[in-house]
């Protein structure tokens, strides 16, 4: 909706940046279910094994892209234009997916040495996608960090509909560093399966809430945002 929406660059940014994540979330969810039906892990790993790794290094890659989409729409917002910082983060996103191919869609997916099976690649595979995960979460902080830089300043505009719209946003923002905090939870709660499915579907709450509150800052129709402020 946002993507369809979009009347400048940096709308058009965010709406991609939604098309990924959402994209993403649904293959890691599919790749979860294939898993937990058809996997062979800890045994025998099968070709679900094999798509629930290769989801996952797509999930994590498009979900760092969204959070990139993000701190470009604060950084066009404010200044109209890229700067360096904004530079160093398309980076750091480039090198967040390369680490999260690497672990899951090249060593566990295609070469066979999951996590999940003891041997001597382990460390590397733990090694690689813990970096994936960090450099997701780092990717995840600074963009909520400037849109709520940006929310902040915005909210205090002349013009009721524009103020309205970034407290959605600047509300969004928080709501979507608790989800990243979240994800950053994740590698601890590897052994204990209940905690971590009370963290994953608090994590998936709180983007799907922060997605609805942003697309309503964003994009969301002037009508709409003046009747929820009446």
């Amino acid at each position: 909706l946002t993507l369809r929406a979009a009347r400048d660059r940096k709308t058009t940014l965010l709406g991609l940046g939604f098309l990924g994540i959402g994209v993403g979330d649904g293959a890691h969810g599919l790749g979860h279910v294939l898993a937990d039906l058809y996997g062979g892990l800890p045994g025998q790993p099968t070709w679900a094994d094999a798509f629930e790794a290769a989801a996952t290094a797509v999930s994590v890659s498009l979900a760092t892209f969204f959070f990139l989409t993000i701190r470009l729409y604060a950084s066009l917002a404010k200044r109209g234009e890229f700067g360096l910082a904004d530079r160093a983060l398309g980076g750091l996103t480039l090198l967040t997916s390369a680490l999260a191919f690497s672990s899951w869609a090249y060593l566990q997916a295609w070469r066979g040495f999951y996590m999940k099976l003891p041997g001597p690649w382990r460390p590397t595979v733990l090694a690689l996608s813990v970096s994936a995960v960090l450099g997701m979460v780092a990717m995840g902080y600074a963009a909520c960090f400037s849109f709520l830089s940006l929310a902040r300043e915005k909210k205090r505009s002349a013009d009721p509909v524009v103020a309205e719209r970034y407290r959605y946003a600047f509300w969004a923002m928080l709501v979507m560093v608790a989800a990243v905090t979240l994800v950053l939870a994740h590698p601890f709660l590897v052994a204990k399966p209940v905690l971590l499915s009370v963290a994953t579907a608090l994590k998936t709450l709180f983007l799907v809430s922060s997605a609805f509150l942003l697309y309503t800052a964003v994009t969301g129709p002037e009508w709409f945002v003046r009747r929820l402020a009446a």
